[in-house]
């Protein structure tokens, strides 16, 4: 609230006949200053102290102010702004009526309704936020160098006034592609090349051109080139001689034949040559050397002998499996077989060798394998070998793998070293590991020591006997 005139010589001393002090009247005209300060002054709001409202302002009360309507006094008289002094922007909740001319050098929001019964010239740019519609006749441009861009659907048809007046494009301004999802209707179309899903003709065409796709109906004249029939038939002899094939036109074709059996007759006479060709085919069993009979030598399907060595299998009776046993044999077979056997060379045989019966060696070497752990596990391959050593980098978990079948004996013996700065490292044996009276001997922990241990098993590694053979053998 701004600060009223309130009387400040509440003693009445500024009176008729009084004798006034200065300083009365200094204090009271400091209250009438302050009431019309324009900082702190009364507001003529129309509340107490205040001031009435001021209604009419101007030098000759020009606008007049109500509680609905700020108006001119006179129509037609007054102006909002110069052209050289503006108004900054205008802000409207209704509806703006305008007798004259509104000229809209900047830019023009208009949240509502734009209501214009005259004439509307706009100079600059016109945005349209929401929509437009425009009840008279439409003039887009007025030169061949203005153009029309639609950047949003159209959602009706596109007619025009008059049947068969206008053109859409024309000679050196032409459309690129038209894209028709129905039907279109044309009286006469020219058409430098067309690609067609469906194209009825109910009159005639005609084309110099290439058509690409199916055609229903008459064509008449010739084309200069075809690739492939739509559907590719079948052409098919039958009678005495049958046969069939594919054409669908992309190339020649050739049918293969086959003669029905017994369909027509021929002697041996009426082919040229025939005969000839069979006399110097036909040969007797001696002529190829042969001393055994057609049934014997059915049995020889497959064999890959000689022909001096089947002729010692005149009357046999064995199979061609058992017959390919002696393929290359010439002379008493025990013979030749213990030639073979006393050439025999084990040294780099890898498999298993099953005897039996004894075996007699004047001596046997066994193989030796060092085995090495990681992250603390070390496996045994009771296959790698008869003798192992690990040297201990880390306590280890061994594994025993690869164990004979049950029913087959198996032995290894383990040479366990301790590493050279007496770490102390420890071993745990597999669980199925059984020492003497069930007590598991200690490692000897000194730098290099050596202990050696032996493992056997003859149940297929379900138990292996182990044994302390030798400790601290450093």
């Amino acid at each position: 609230m701004g600060t009223g005139y309130i009387r400040t010589d509440t003693s009445d001393n500024i009176a008729n006949g009084n004798v006034i002090d200065a300083d009365d009247l200094d204090t009271e005209f400091n209250a009438v200053e302050s009431a019309f300060n324009s900082t702190t002054g009364h507001t003529h709001d129309g509340t107490s102290s205040e001031g009435a409202p001021i209604t009419v302002v101007g030098p000759a009360q020009d606008i007049v102010v109500t509680t609905t309507v700020m108006r001119p006094k006179t129509t037609n008289v007054l102006s909002l702004g110069t052209d050289a002094v503006r108004y900054k922007d205008l802000f409207l909740e209704g509806n703006a009526d305008v007798d004259g001319t509104v000229n809209v050098q900047g830019a023009a929001t208009l949240q509502d309704t734009l209501a214009v019964t005259s004439n509307a010239t706009i100079g600059g740019n016109l945005t349209v936020t929401g929509n437009a519609t425009i009840a008279g006749n439409t003039t887009l441009g007025d030169a061949a160098t203005d153009t029309v861009s639609f950047a949003a659907d159209v959602s009706s048809n596109v007619l025009p006034s008059v049947d068969d007046t206008y053109d859409l494009g024309a000679v050196g301004s032409e459309w690129r592609n038209l894209y028709i999802d129905g039907t279109a209707n044309i009286d006469t179309a020219a058409v430098d090349t067309a690609n067609v899903g469906t194209l009825n003709v109910t009159g005639n065409a005609d084309v110099t051109g290439t058509i690409t796709g199916d055609v229903t109906g008459d064509v008449t004249g010739n084309a200069t080139t075809a690739s492939t029939l739509a559907t590719a038939r079948t052409i098919a002899l039958s009678g005495d001689v049958s046969g069939s094939t594919n054409f669908d036109g992309s190339s020649n074709i050739t049918i293969t034949t086959v003669i029905a059996d017994d369909s027509h007759n021929h002697t041996i006479a009426n082919v040229d040559g025939l005969q000839a060709a069979l006399d110097s085919k036909s040969a007797t069993l001696s002529d190829l050397g042969l001393t055994t009979n057609i049934a014997e030598l059915n049995i020889l399907d497959g064999v890959t002998a000689t022909t001096a060595e089947l002729n010692i299998l005149d009357g046999v009776t064995a199979s061609t499996a058992e017959l390919n046993f002696v393929d290359g044999v010439t002379s008493n077979i025990q013979t030749q077989l213990d030639s073979k056997l006393s050439s025999i060379d084990l040294s780099s045989y890898t498999g298993d060798v099953d005897i039996t019966g004894e075996l007699v060696v004047d001596s046997y070497n066994e193989k030796y394998a060092a085995v090495t752990s990681s992250s603390n596990a070390t496996t045994i391959n009771c296959e790698a070998g008869n003798v192992f050593s690990h040297t201990l980098s880390e306590n280890t978990t061994f594994t025993f793998s690869n164990p004979p079948a049950s029913g087959t004996a198996n032995g290894f013996s383990l040479k366990i070293i301790q590493d050279a700065s007496a770490s102390g490292y420890t071993v745990t044996w597999p669980a199925s590991v059984d020492f003497p009276r069930g007590f598991t001997p200690s490692l000897t922990d000194t730098a290099n020591a050596v202990d050696q241990y032996v493992f056997y098993t003859h149940d297929g590694g379900t138990t292996y006997y182990g044994f302390l053979a030798g400790k601290d053998l450093s």
